[in-house]
Parts: structure tokens; sequence; C-alpha cells
């Protein structure tokens, strides 16, 4: 709870227990937030001029070759590694994984 403004204009808080509200999160409370994982394939460095130039068809060289592992990242930081798959019944393509780091101190 707030008492009173200090003198730089920051209000000063009271000791005393945490409120409900305001408790830390425990980690079971977090399990059900979408997140976006990004499996990348590669990257390539263009000038905007090359950018513009592009054309349909055209091919941009990434620095990655032919079966190398692709990065997985979530929230741009990279959680683990893993290999492009087929999977023929959905005609679709996915990401095996092969290293994965969930972030947590063992």
């Amino acid at each position: 709870m707030m008492n009173e403004t200090l003198h730089n204009g920051l209000p000063e808080i009271e000791n005393g227990p945490i409120p409900p509200e305001s408790a830390p999160i425990g980690e079971h409370a977090v399990q059900g937030i979408p997140l976006v994982i990004e499996a990348v394939l590669g990257r390539a460095r263009l000038t905007v001029a090359q950018l513009y130039k592009l054309h349909r068809d055209d091919h941009i060289d990434l620095d990655t070759n032919f079966g190398d592992p692709v990065d997985l990242k979530v929230n741009g930081t990279v959680i683990g590694r893993g290999e492009i798959v087929f999977d023929e019944s959905k005609t679709a393509i996915g990401v095996k994984i092969v290293e994965i780091s969930h972030g947590r101190r063992r």
C-alpha cells in the first residue's frame, strides 16, 4: 500500500505482506500462455537495392546448407535446434527436435 509521496515524487511503499493480486506467479500459472515458435532455416544479407530487384522465381542463398539443423526460437531467443521433416499424411513440414533447452536451472 502507498502511504505518501516522497520528496522525489516516488510513492513510499509500506512494508508488510504482499497482497494476493501482487504475489509472484507460480510456474503452473503460466503453462497455458500461447507462444510462437520459429524454425529459422537460415539467413541472408541483402542491400535495399538488391531487395527491390527481387522478382518471382528468384532465389536467395541462405547461410546454411541443405540438411543443416535449424534454430528454434521463442520470442527471438534460441531454445533449441531441429531437423526439417516431412509428414506425408498431412502433406506438411515440421521440425524434429534434436536439442532443446527449457531454460530451467539444474
